[in-house]
């Protein structure tokens, strides 16, 4: 009798035929908000099955929207090519090439400077709004005193930073990237890509980098021959107790979905980040 695992591996081998003659499917490891696939075809090409999982709704995500941004990013270099999209599933290339244990400010700010001057995507950003679907996706035992009252506070103080909208990944951290040889580096998991506020992005990034945030607007406003540096410093400023709530939620979410007891550990932290900005 087969397992859970090999009967969904099974279902998408048989949904590609005839496109792809899939001669190997393997589950990929990491990516919380979704339950990829590496396949491999009887002509040795390599592929990224990346499905319409249960998890992708809750965290109100759209592979339409990720093949869009796919299809823009790879016209300028810094993604591959989308290969079809399905009703199950969106297939994307296998990219050769070492995931990054690190990335360095120049890369983080050079990667992000390029990113925002790409083509305007159709889908929009606001950090509110995403902050209502995380919380809507969670189940009444999950939302705590705590959460709740963060919640509250975040949706009762919307504000915007008057900043141009720009396309933005909104998660790029080093484990979304990968060393080519030649040194280039390729850019994946756009499934959070939209036209948003960059220095919402900005925020993100050297989150997910550790990477020091004044240091990292200095270096993307150099790159960009921004003059007004101060007024992009203190909208990423203003940010950043937004970005504790959404990572607040989003691992909330993630241990429901999945029961990892770092994801409850992680939302906690961001919890006990925003308490005393609540109490003011």
């Amino acid at each position: 009798m087969l397992s859970a695992d090999e009967k969904e591996k099974a279902a998408v081998i048989e949904r590609l035929r005839p496109d792809f003659i899939v001669a190997q499917a393997e589950f990929l490891e990491g990516g919380l908000s979704n339950r990829c696939m590496k396949l491999t075809s009887e002509d040795g090409r390599q592929f990224v099955w990346r499905p319409e999982a249960a998890s992708v709704k809750a965290f109100g995500l759209s592979r339409d929207n990720e093949f869009e941004a796919l299809r823009v990013a790879a016209k300028a270099g810094l993604a591959a090519q989308p290969v079809k999209r399905y009703p199950e599933g969106l297939l994307t290339p296998w990219i050769e090439g070492d995931t990054m244990t690190e990335a360095s400010l120049s890369v983080a700010a050079s990667l992000q400077a390029k990113i925002h001057e790409l083509p305007p995507l159709s889908n929009v950003f606001d950090p509110f709004d995403k902050g209502l679907v995380y919380f809507d996706s969670l189940s009444e035992a999950s939302k705590t005193d705590s959460l709740n009252a963060v919640h509250g506070h975040f949706q009762n103080h919307r504000f915007t930073s008057g900043f141009p909208l720009t396309t933005c990944h909104y998660d790029l951290g080093y484990y979304n990237l990968i060393s080519q040889k030649g040194g280039k580096i390729k850019v994946i998991d756009w499934e959070y890509a939209a036209l948003g506020d960059p220095t919402m992005d900005l925020v993100m990034t050297s989150l997910a980098n550790g990477l020091v945030l004044e240091t990292l607007v200095n270096r993307y406003c150099q790159i960009r021959r921004i003059d007004s540096v101060a007024d992009w410093q203190d909208a990423c400023r203003t940010w950043q107790p937004v970005a504790g709530y959404l990572g607040a939620l989003w691992y909330a979410l993630g241990y429901e979905l999945f029961g990892e007891e770092i994801y409850q550990a992680r939302s906690t932290f961001f919890l006990m980040q925003l308490e005393p900005l609540i109490e003011k």
